[in-house]
């Protein structure tokens, strides 16, 4: 497989107060690595409704279209809580570094391997074809490779390039600069039926379990700020109550951050929201997790014989205390 460096632009979305107000070491940040879908709509929702605040968090939000660019904001703690996927913690981990995984949010594969309309299926890829992913690490690469070894094609028979975030290679399609790339609903319904292109593949119909999301923070920084770490979590699952009891409100967020129209926002609201969003109260499963291992050992021969245990992803205690004290069932409509 081809790996070309791409310039790309990496769209940074800050909703803040102004700079200076607070001092920035009291803030805490909460990102999301790669927004392309509509479960990061806790994230919205727990921003726009002040809800982080109701839970004594003087919160900032940050949309990151890559999840790697994300986690190197984790890791040089300028944000405290990255919402993200696939392969990051591994691969930092694997480097020396500290964090884990506290919550989930989608456990399987929501994606689409979409073409340009001359390409029909797999029989129609010719060598070199350019297929466009995030980053290079990124859970869009993982995908991108393991959608073609599902259709039958050697992921080295094609170019892998860095085109951006899911809005970036949208155009790059419709542009013509790539030929493929993985997309995520609505993006990927809008691309079929407002563009032409064709869907080779659903991936969320492999029957593969695989960590698409999840909240991720430094261990270190959960030794000396557990309470604050807690009451994120409390907000998220409070913010996705909210979204579930008022679907106008969803919409509204989805349409604004994902600049979608009505029918894509609804398609996300129900298929991310409405339908997956409980997955957010519990952990990554472990088969999804070796998966990823099992991926990244191919590029990265440290992964080889890696365990979730022995890279300590996981940290259930969040989500243990938070269930235990009655809070699911106090926040629930």
């Amino acid at each position: 497989m081809k790996r070309i460096a791409a310039a790309t632009f990496e769209l940074l979305i800050l909703l803040a107060v102004p700079a200076g107000s607070v001092d920035a070491a009291e803030k805490f940040r909460a990102a999301s690595g790669g927004f392309g879908t509509a479960i990061h709509a806790v994230l919205w929702a727990a921003y726009h409704k002040n809800i982080f605040q109701k839970y004594g968090l003087d919160a900032e939000y940050i949309a990151i279209q890559s999840g790697t660019t994300g986690m190197q904001m984790l890791l040089a703690n300028e944000v405290q809580v990255l919402f993200s996927g696939g392969p990051q913690p591994i691969n930092a981990n694997l480097q020396g570094a500290d964090v884990a995984i506290i919550a989930g949010g989608l456990d399987f594969f929501p994606y689409k391997l979409i073409t340009r309309p001359e390409i029909r299926s797999a029989k129609d890829l010719k060598s070199g074809a350019i297929f466009g992913i995030t980053s290079f690490g990124s859970v869009t690469e993982l995908a991108t490779r393991m959608a073609l070894e599902k259709l039958g094609v050697n992921p080295k028979q094609v170019t892998i390039v860095q085109a951006g975030g899911s809005l970036t290679r949208y155009a790059a399609l419709q542009g013509g600069s790539i030929q493929g790339t993985v997309m995520f609903e609505p993006l990927a319904t809008m691309a079929v039926k407002n563009l032409g292109m064709n869907s080779l593949i659903d991936m969320a119909e492999s029957g593969l379990t695989f960590p698409t999301n999840f909240f991720v923070v430094r261990r270190s920084y959960l030794e000396s700020n557990r309470p604050k770490v807690v009451n994120f979590m409390r907000a998220a699952i409070e913010a996705l109550y909210t979204l579930k009891k008022d679907r106008a409100f969803g919409l509204q967020l989805i349409k604004r951050y994902l600049r979608v129209d009505d029918e894509m926002a609804g398609i996300g609201y129900d298929y991310y929201v409405a339908r997956h969003g409980d997955g957010i109260l519990t952990l990554p499963d472990r088969r999804g997790l070796e998966l990823v291992i099992e991926q990244v050992a191919r590029e990265n021969p440290r992964a080889k014989g890696q365990t979730p245990e022995s890279l300590k992803l996981l940290e259930p205690s969040i989500l243990g205390e938070i269930k235990r004290s009655g809070f699911l069932e106090k926040a629930k409509p």
